[in-house]
């Protein structure tokens, strides 16, 4: 990756407005919250975006930087000053080739994961500025298979500098890991407006300590560090991975080079339903989602996998709630429409990706999975098997509507009482089986008289819970719920903080719980790296 020297970086005050009526879907994100800000900006490349942030430190101004707005926690809400939006820095910069023949692909923060996918398929890209490696390397991929980045957040408008800042994890998750396994490097412009590229294992720490592009060095309490618990552990080997997850608070990534993978040849989805949540449950544990984790702790180890075998990529499950949600929102839209209906009497559903490359393979793991429902007393005829690209992006958007129709209900109680915001849980207990989770969630909701829609992540014991409220006092009784919760689950080495980020729902939502070792650790590095706490105040930590 090299910094666009050819660019004019372009006069500041013509690329910062004014905040105007026009700008005001700006002000808030998925969240369903809304803030304010003075001022907005539209770089397009790294050299404006250095020039905008220059001009805004120089008068103190507080930065909100923005991708595709859909973060559900309000990361890219701002809470004063200007707001950075990425939304035009969306082109394919390079393409490289290692010398183990793996392809890595340079792209800016605001393309969307659907745009990076749409391209890697067609290899249409923009060819304008690479350089000449870059073009060599372009020759080779064209003749090699196809090839994808395996990060799914199922919002796939996400821009991938979002994904980035979350550390964001997807459905298939369990089989690939978090989104920082697979990124090679990043540029960005620093909290002091100099451009930096930080490439795995350039900058390492030791004993507490790490250098720092451009000179200087980071110290972390070594005492902090030790005391993190493994589930809540910060990945802090690597400088690059204290930037990934930072939610923006360390400055402005411009450019990221992202590890691509083969594409699997074969893509089986399939949704078993079953009568009840517990033959659901039964289903999954069945299936021992614990041999897949084990399996994905070696992957990460290995970075990134040379080719995909036949397994398991996905257990999203699914309860009566969510199903009943799901059922109103596809009333309203065509894609859903052209899913066949399930009986009423099906009041759980788990939804399950395999992928491969021996098909009879694929088809075999398939059956064994069916085998193993029916022994859960799932009915094959209640059952949904697709197979293909296209029948799969189908199952998709019926997993994705589960978060959608979640939002509409909220929409809805928003125009009765605009305090209402979205309320879920991002929270991991590893240890612990999904028949306990749920017991907890469900017996709580039930004590303090409280409906959600849960759904999320099985495999590994990620399960979002969704309250949904019918009114205001409903909303403060389900914040003080998930304030309990987050106590539990504390106390239990558990992760409050998952894939969705911190924000400033939840950290506003926490307020004096005692979070997780790491927020003391990112605390740290604000202070000495940002001590006027301009950047992306208000997510995680106060400005001051």
């Amino acid at each position: 990756m090299k910094p666009d020297k050819q660019e004019k970086p372009g006069k500041p005050d013509n690329l910062i407005q004014a905040l105007e009526d026009r700008h005001k879907d700006y002000l808030n994100d998925e969240s369903r919250t809304s803030g304010k800000a003075e001022s907005i900006s539209f770089p397009e490349s790294e050299t404006q975006i250095q020039a905008i942030v220059k001009t805004l430190l120089e008068l103190k101004t507080p930065i909100t930087v923005q991708g595709r707005r859909t973060g559900i926690v309000g990361g890219a809400v701002p809470v004063c000053g200007h707001i950075l939006n990425l939304s035009k820095m969306t082109r394919v910069t390079g393409l490289e080739l290692d010398q183990d023949g793996k392809f890595s692909i340079c792209v800016q923060p605001g393309i969307s994961l659907s745009e990076l996918d749409q391209q890697l398929c067609s290899r249409g890209f923009d060819c304008a500025g690479w350089d000449k490696n870059a073009l060599a390397a372009l020759e080779v991929f064209k003749k090699a298979g196809r090839y994808f980045w395996p990060p799914d957040p199922s919002e796939r408008s996400a821009s991938i500098g979002g994904i980035a800042a979350n550390n964001s994890r997807g459905i298939c998750a369990l089989y690939y890991g978090a989104a920082r396994l697979h990124i090679k490097s990043i540029r960005l412009v620093d909290v002091k407006g100099e451009i930096h590229s930080i490439t795995r294992g350039q900058y390492i720490f030791s004993k507490g300590v790490c250098p720092l592009p451009g000179g200087g060095q980071l110290r972390l309490d070594l005492a902090t560090l030790q005391s993190q618990t493994s589930e809540n552990r910060m990945d802090l080997n690597d400088l690059l991975d204290l930037y990934l997850g930072s939610e923006g608070m360390l400055g402005v990534i411009t450019e990221l080079t992202l590890f691509l993978q083969p594409f699997p040849k074969e893509l089986w989805g399939i949704v078993f339903f079953f009568e009840s949540q517990s033959r659901a449950v039964n289903f999954i544990q069945g299936i021992d989602p614990k041999k897949n984790r084990q399996k994905k702790q070696k992957q990460k180890k290995q970075q990134q996998k040379t080719e995909s075998d036949n397994d398991i990529v996905a257990i999203e499950f699914m309860d009566q709630t969510t199903l009943e949600c799901i059922r109103e929102y596809k009333q309203g839209n065509s894609q859903l429409k052209q899913l066949p209906d399930w009986d009423k009497s099906l009041t759980s559903a788990v939804y399950m990706e395999i992928r491969g490359n021996i098909a009879e393979e694929v088809e075999a793991l398939s059956e064994k999975l069916l085998e193993t429902a029916v022994q859960c007393d799932c009915d094959p005829d209640n059952t949904w098997a697709f197979c293909g690209e296209m029948e799969i992006e189908r199952l998709r958007i019926f997993r994705h509507a589960a978060a959608e129709s979640v939002n509409l209900f909220i929409d809805k109680a928003r125009q009765k009482d605009s305090r209402i915001t979205k309320l879920g849980t991002d929270y991991r207990l590893k240890n612990t089986s999904l028949s306990e989770v749920l017991d907890i969630y469900c017996r709580d909701l039930r004590a303090h008289g409280l409906k959600a829609a849960i759904f999320g992540h099985a495999g590994d014991g990620h399960l979002h819970v969704n309250i949904l409220p019918q009114d205001y006092q409903q909303f403060e009784k389900g914040r003080s719920l998930i304030k309990d919760w987050a106590i539990k689950i504390l106390s239990k080495e558990g992760s409050v903080v998952t894939e969705h980020g911190i924000g400033k729902i939840k950290k506003d939502l926490f307020g004096s719980i005692p979070l997780p070792q790491r927020l003391k650790i990112l605390c740290s590095v604000k202070q000495q790296l940002d001590p006027d706490g301009l950047w992306n105040p208000g997510n995680m930590l106060d400005s001051d």
